[in-house]
């Protein structure tokens, strides 16, 4: 085949017409206190290392702590329900399943409205926004007097934090190179476990010490809490949150260092998203509707995620564990406080994994090899152990094995390297689907009545991780075989696949 020559379509300069400049090859120099700094730390003496410390300190730090909080935000309902909200509300019925469908609604909704919105409004604007909102539901909840009030508070908490994940993802992605993006996606991953572990812990010291503290149970201070840190995070996200490399504004980056952050990612063939016509989004859209790519990672990841629900019940395991004489063998503090373990396997399986992804390049082993054996740990629990020590040991496992969705992400960002407003949406809309799942699924196969056996949920979710394990072999097989994608993006796919028609065309008539 004669070498292909790509030269930018109109939509390609169409979309290169923000901060671009023609001199970005001038050396980048140190400025402020890394100039000392790289005196007594040689590290620091490379510009490139010091944008990537203000990354890591600023821009990844915030979106840690920010996940944590969203994490508590949404899991304090449960949280609260094993911690006397229950008793307080008299909730002795599917409330508690309700509340997750009711969240999960309004999250499936928001998704990619909220991708969509930041096309053509600043992430460092609509974000902060959207945390703050949010918080101050969190926050109401404390007052809420029956379960119909927690379902309208737990669908707004929903509509207005289902912006956060996937617009995190999407700053990662324009922000860190290829070698560099699935521990930081891991680091980001983790949020959600780590917010578990401080949920848990914080419940339990709430439930001691501040149970009846100016009249108000332990689990409303969890509320008041949450809420109030969730909303300083989103004051604090007006300054940190950058945009993206192609029209960043963020005050703690000089100019050289936003050049120099557009450098890294063309130097990897990397596109940035940008503020877009309308009529550049619908092209987009439109392509992405109907692309190979976008449904093999949706099914992927998507039921992947679907089949990680078994853990999620972990905490109603242990408080249905009684003695022979039928007393619990866990207290409502221990109960707390035990799943701490299984988040901390969680937070070292997904650092170690991804950070060997990242250093070898194994996208697909190891986001396949999570998959199958927390498939196999599965296949254990449909089984139900008669020894309940051994139950327990397998449901820890389940959280050692939950590595593989940044190594996903980092895969499906490789292939669409070209298209980060397409990558984007892509990921908003597996979300929703995801969260879809999430508000229907366990209505019917995790039902409290079900705990702890879950005769339906078990066998479903071991079904869901082996189909996922199948859709991404097909994402394998489909990126080797058209690798014109990331070299070129979906217009530049289009032109490949012409010009080698053509050049088909022309042998046949020789």
């Amino acid at each position: 085949m004669a070498e292909i020559s790509k030269k930018p379509s109109a939509h390609a300069e169409a979309d290169n017409d923000i901060n671009t400049t023609a001199d970005d090859t001038r050396p980048t120099v140190l400025a402020g206190i890394f100039k000392h700094v790289s005196k007594v730390i040689p590290y620091f003496n490379d510009p490139r290392h010091v944008l990537l410390f203000k990354l890591d300190c600023l821009l990844l730090a915030w979106s840690f702590l920010a996940g944590i909080m969203k994490e508590m935000d949404q899991s304090a309902t449960t949280q609260a329900y094993v911690s006397g909200m229950r008793e307080s509300l008299n909730l002795y019925g599917n409330e508690l399943v309700e509340f997750t469908t009711f969240f999960s609604i309004g999250y499936a909704i928001g998704l990619v409205p909220g991708q969509l919105a930041q096309t053509k409004v600043r992430p460092s604007w609509f974000l902060p926004s959207c945390e703050i909102t949010w918080g101050v539901f969190v926050t109401f909840t404390c007052l809420a007097k029956n379960a119909r009030t927690i379902y309208g508070l737990r669908f707004f908490l929903g509509l207005f934090s289902a912006v956060f994940w996937p617009s995190m993802v999407s700053l990662i992605f324009n922000w860190y190179t290829p070698s560099e993006l699935a521990i930081r996606l891991a680091f980001f991953n983790v949020t959600d476990v780590a917010g578990s572990m401080f949920l848990g812990a914080l419940q339990a010291a709430l439930y001691r010490d501040m149970n009846g503290v100016h009249g108000l149970a332990g689990w409303q201070w969890l509320f008041i809490i949450s809420g109030a840190i969730t909303i300083g995070l989103g004051l604090v996200g007006y300054y940190i949150i950058p945009d993206t490399p192609a029209y960043t504004r963020a005050h703690w980056l000089t100019e050289e260092e936003r050049r120099l952050s557009r450098e890294r990612m063309d130097s990897f063939g990397s596109e940035t998203s940008k503020l877009i016509p309308v009529a550049v989004l619908k092209r987009k859209l439109l392509k992405l509707i109907i692309h190979p790519v976008t449904y093999f990672f949706l099914f992927a990841f998507a039921l992947d995620a679907w089949s990680h629900r078994a853990n999620s019940y972990f905490v109603l395991y242990l408080e249905s564990l009684v003695d022979d004489a039928g007393e619990r063998l866990y207290s409502t503090y221990q109960v707390n406080i035990l799943p701490l373990g299984g988040y901390a396997l969680q937070i070292l399986s997904n650092l170690v994994f991804n950070g060997i992804s990242d250093w070898k390049r194994w996208r697909w082993q190891v986001s396949v090899g999570s998959t199958a054996a927390y498939g196999t740990i599965l296949i254990v629990l449909c089984a139900w152990p008669s020894n309940p020590k051994v139950t327990l040991g397998f449901y820890f496992l389940t959280y050692a094995t939950s590595f593989g969705g940044p190594s996903l992400m980092a895969w499906m960002a490789e292939l669409m390297r070209k298209e980060p407003e397409a990558r984007a949406i892509i990921v908003a809309l597996t979300v929703t689907i995801v969260y879809t799942g999430h508000a229907t699924i366990p209505l019917r196969a995790f039902r409290v009545a079900d705990s702890p056996r879950y005769p339906i949920g078990f066998p479903l979710c071991t079904a869901f991780a082996f189909a996922s394990i199948f859709a991404q072999l097909g994402l394998l097989w489909w990126g080797r075989r058209n690798p014109q994608l990331a070299e070129y993006g979906y217009d530049g796919e289009a032109d490949v696949v012409a010009v080698v028609d053509e050049e088909s065309k022309g042998k046949l008539n020789e």
